[in-house]
């Protein structure tokens, strides 16, 4: 796949959906474009959906190759969010674990011909961010309660609120938000339009073999989706113990 198009200024690689509706298809209100990442992104909850059910369907007390992996990676998950978060780290375990998981996938997935990453959408970016927020506030009164939470945000010494409290309302409700969507969302579009900027550049041996001389981006391509899925996982897990005063303890 040399072609190459062009959506907004933004170079990016042909989708999928293109073979089956044209351009000015529109559902629900929605265009071609803007339905994209909203389907690969159910493709991706379907898929590990049916996984997740089939593997613990079966479970045994000697597990097979794919059960051995799913407990390899609860169990670093468990293990690296229970060291991030402290004695309340297992039971966000679901929560941040599946968060992890779908975000990596949704990352790697613009590796394959035909497939887009829905975190190259910044609503993408943004709906998964607004969620993390929602949860931090929630836990934050939750956990303090509501003076006790207000009372985090004026910070010490007392005299120092005036300062304090207007930086830390800024922080909490507009900058984390802002540096946790943009961050997620301006890698992975920078990183897929490199990329369908090099196949674009791949020269053709006989005429019709392309040289893939994109691999090497495809390769950082990668390594840069799997440590963008974990600084977003390790600023949540911050964000939320932060807010719960886990940190405070220590």
């Amino acid at each position: 796949m040399t072609e190459t198009s062009q959506s907004h200024g933004v170079v990016e690689l042909p989708c999928f959906l293109e073979l089956f509706v044209g351009k000015d298809f529109t559902l629900f209100g929605l265009t071609e474009e803007q339905l994209v990442p909203v389907v690969i992104s159910g493709i991706i909850i379907i898929f590990l959906s049916f996984l997740s059910i089939s593997v613990t369907s079966r479970l045994e007390k000697i597990p097979g190759t794919m059960q051995a992996l799913l407990e390899l990676v609860v169990e670093g998950l468990d293990d690296f969010i229970e060291s991030q978060m402290g004695h309340v780290g297992r039971a966000f375990l679901p929560f941040l674990g599946s968060l992890f998981i779908y975000i990596l996938f949704m990352n790697l997935i613009g590796q394959i011909p035909l497939f887009h990453s829905p975190t190259a959408n910044y609503n993408t970016t943004l709906a998964l961010t607004l969620i993390v927020f929602l949860v931090t506030q929630y836990q934050g009164i939750k956990t303090r309660g509501p003076v006790g939470y207000i009372r985090h945000f004026v910070g010490d010494p007392l005299w120092m609120a005036p300062i304090f409290f207007p930086l830390h309302i800024i922080q909490e409700f507009l900058a984390r938000p802002l540096s946790l969507s943009v961050r997620l969302f301006g890698n992975l579009m920078g990183e897929h339009t490199v990329l369908a900027i090099f196949i674009g550049f791949s020269p053709l041996l006989l005429g019709f073999i392309p040289i893939p001389i994109q691999l090497p981006i495809v390769l950082l391509d990668m390594l840069c989706a799997t440590l963008q899925a974990i600084i977003f996982f390790l600023l949540a897990c911050f964000y939320i113990s932060s807010a719960m005063g886990v940190h405070d303890e220590h």
